[in-house]
């Protein structure tokens, strides 16, 4: 036994064993943690800021875009060595200026090299309180937009407000500048604790649905929307569906270039509402005392529909939409020339004189194209541009013209916008004409002993909206239908599904100016007599857009069904230019046919 102990093979077996034994903990100390991971950091721009809240205009805005950047520069999250000067170099080279639309951004941003760019907006300024108690209340909005796409991908709406300190009477300046740095801190603070899902295509599921390796461990939501891009270029949205620990599925609800595994997939921002405190008070707004005190008394009925209306609107969020849509529908609006504002601003308009709508000049000097006075216009927040195309007549413009921004008068002034036929793109902008009226005690005393008052009025131009880019498209009506033919005053014309499937016939229409995609709906007169059915997106190529060869024969498989045999249908167009704003289609008129003949037994 002692022999068999101090033989070689022995000792070398007990060496192997020690080491395979030892080899087991040597991974532990160089495996990292499963959650020691780098978060990414962003090159951004970050552009000028704009002043909606009419309070010391570019000086105030300017304060905040450099507390922002300053904030910014204080984390490991962001590089901002994008000074204004090369912005505003580049800006000058592309021929743009402020403020920018979201096309514009992605030029700039494209120019710059950066990873994303950054804008905000001062909402409100507000104060509150008297002498040492008096405060102010400033609520910034800052978007952060993905460079390739445009679409937002971080951002936050917070309220700063200046602290009270006993003993100390600042001035409204200092505290305003206090509250702007406030909201600056806790904008940056709200953007650097949200990271920003992203993950990877794993494997396309059937036609319109993929796989991601990232799930809800990773932030990944159901209904989640998320841009796909490929070697940094944007090629398709996607919505997240099913989502699992580490795993998720989307439906592809637009492509342009077709996705496949190993594209790169982040998500698109919601940004939050923007909410004003109600316990402050506006900067004077002209109103009078009587009508404050009265508005203060409807403040809980306000609360209660302002409660009513975000449980309406939670509701609207999760509401299901159309299964087929080739893109996500986001505004509300019908009409891409539709342009919006808040009209809760200036007291609901009870310091505003007008609402002036600019057309691609946005130069204090500049003349309207539309003009609304009328309150309860203003009231409704939207307006529609559309009816000043595609007419022969001139249309004229009554507005107030300032000789200066801000001025102590204005003067009344008529212009002539000529006609213009559809199909031409322009940017948008609103801005308001609003007055100030502000008092400050005189150096003398009248006969009473009382010191005089001096009153002042200025007038203001503000812009209250971004801007947009939108095109008047005529809709694609049943006279530019090429084929089948259809004429409302005789009978459907009749489509055998086997033409459909050999091309002997297609669906034809002329190109409407302006526009350059469209797609095609096709459903059942009567509910549930037929199928329903929407093609992909179909990009204009010359002055005939034709329903491509892979759309068709899907149509003909979907007819192809006895059970459709002499039923009629109805088809529309809808097109839209890429480059608006809005995604908003313009709806075409409805032409009609007849499923004829008799499709095979068996679709």
């Amino acid at each position: 036994m002692q022999h068999l102990l101090r033989s070689r093979i022995t000792k070398t077996v007990c060496h192997i064993t020690i080491l395979a034994f030892l080899a087991t903990f040597l991974p532990l100390p160089v495996t990292p943690p499963a959650n020691a991971q780098l978060m990414p950091t962003y090159s951004v721009g970050v552009v000028d800021f704009i002043n909606e809240s009419g309070v010391q205009g570019e000086l105030l805005a300017r304060l905040a875009t450099d507390a922002v950047v300053v904030e910014m520069a204080k984390t490991n999250r962001y590089d901002v060595s994008i000074t204004r000067a090369m912005i505003k170099a580049e800006m000058e080279k592309l021929g743009i200026r402020p403020p920018l639309s979201k096309l514009e951004l992605v030029r700039l941003g494209e120019a710059l090299n950066a990873d994303a760019m950054v804008e905000g907006y001062i909402k409100s300024v507000q104060l509150t309180g008297s002498g040492a108690n008096r405060r102010a209340a400033v609520t910034l909005v800052v978007q952060m937009r993905d460079q390739a796409s445009g679409e937002i991908i971080n951002g936050a709406v917070q309220t700063g407000v200046s602290t009270a300190r006993m003993g100390y009477v600042p001035d409204d300046d200092s505290l305003i500048v206090e509250a702007v740095n406030n909201a600056a801190f806790l904008c940056v603070k709200t953007m650097v604790d949200y990271i920003i899902p992203e993950a990877t295509v794993m494997m396309n599921i059937k036609e319109n649905h993929v796989m991601l390796n990232r799930g809800s461990r990773d932030g990944i939501k159901p209904g989640m929307r998320m841009i796909v891009l490929r070697r940094g270029e944007i090629i398709g949205y996607i919505q997240v569906q099913r989502v699992s620990a580490i795993d998720s599925d989307a439906r592809i609800i637009k492509s342009m270039r077709g996705i496949q595994p190993e594209d790169k997939v982040r998500a698109i921002f919601d940004m939050p509402a923007v909410a004003t405190r109600a316990e402050t008070e506006t900067l004077p707004s002209g109103a009078p005392v009587g009508i404050r005190k009265k508005s203060d008394a409807l403040a809980k009925i306000g609360k209660f529909v302002l409660a009513a209306g975000i449980i309406f609107g939670i509701g609207q969020i999760f509401r299901p939409g159309r299964g087929n849509e080739p893109a996500p529908t986001i505004g509300t609006g019908e009409s891409p020339t539709i342009i919006t504002w808040n009209p809760s601003k200036y007291g609901h308009g009870q310091n505003v004189l007008e609402y002036q709508i600019l057309r691609d000049d946005f130069t204090d000097t500049a003349a309207p194209v539309k003009v609304i006075r009328d309150p309860s216009a203003i009231d409704m927040g939207w307006t529609d541009v559309y009816g000043l195309y595609g007419t022969a007549t001139a249309t004229n413009v009554t507005y107030y013209r300032l000789a200066s921004n801000p001025a102590t008068s204005y003067t009344e002034v008529t212009t002539t916008v000529p006609p213009e036929p559809y199909g031409i793109t322009h940017k948008y902008q609103v801005r308001v004409l609003y007055s100030l009226t502000t008092t400050t005690p005189g150096g003398s005393s009248d006969q009473t002993g009382q010191q005089q008052q001096t009153t002042t009025t200025r007038y203001y131009y503000t812009p209250v909206s971004n801007v947009i880019t939108a095109t008047a498209i005529e809709p694609v009506k049943y006279t530019d239908i090429i084929s089948p033919a259809y004429d409302p005053n005789v009978a459907p014309p009749e489509i055998l599904v086997t033409d459909l499937q050999n091309g002997t016939i297609n669906f034809e229409w002329k190109r409407k100016d302006g526009a350059d995609v469209y797609y095609m709906v096709v459903e059942p007169v009567q509910p549930g007599t037929g199928p329903s059915w929407q093609s992909p997106l179909i990009y204009e190529s010359g002055p005939t857009i034709s329903l491509p060869a892979s759309a068709r024969l899907e149509l003909a498989n979907v007819l192809s069904n006895s059970a459709y045999a002499d039923k009629t249908m109805r088809w529309r167009v809808y097109c839209r230019h890429q480059a608006d704003t809005s995604p908003a289609w313009v709806k075409g008129q409805e032409a009609r046919f007849v499923v004829g003949g008799m499709p095979p037994l068996y679709p």
